[in-house]
């Protein structure tokens, strides 16, 4: 019975290794990568990390809206909880429909317009799986 066990361990092993799309993968991004052009399978998750300062009065405000590309499953921040400390912000996108999208976000104060110009602006390639 043990040789029955290990030869299915051994072929599931097998398979998990020579088969890329058994399992979605995540591909985390920063705003390093503001101007590239990153691509991501469809069905697997992109995480953009922007850094920015605990309780300085500024937030990261995406600029454009990136779906179908893109869908926002969620957003939170890391940081320490002492004014001017490093802070995260992290978005979790999972990938919709195959194409090009720009995400684009500031860092800026709360009802400050939209400026022309985004901090952060990186294409998003999704591919067909």
């Amino acid at each position: 019975m043990s040789n029955v066990i290990a030869r299915g361990l051994a072929a599931f092993l097998f398979l998990c290794a020579f088969s890329g799309s058994a399992f979605a993968a995540d591909v985390t991004i920063t705003e390093a990568d503001s101007g590239k052009t990153v691509s991501v399978k469809q069905g697997d998750s992109l995480i953009i990390k922007l850094t920015g300062k605990h309780e300085d009065g500024r937030y990261w405000r995406v600029d454009a809206d990136p779906t179908p590309q893109l869908i926002l499953s969620g957003r939170t921040t890391d940081s320490v909880a002492i004014p001017e400390a490093p802070e995260t912000t992290i978005f979790v996108y999972t990938t919709g429909e195959p194409g090009e999208v720009t995400f684009r976000a500031s860092y800026l104060k709360a009802g400050v317009p939209i400026p022309e110009k985004s901090d952060v602006s990186i294409v998003v390639d999704v591919t067909a799986p």
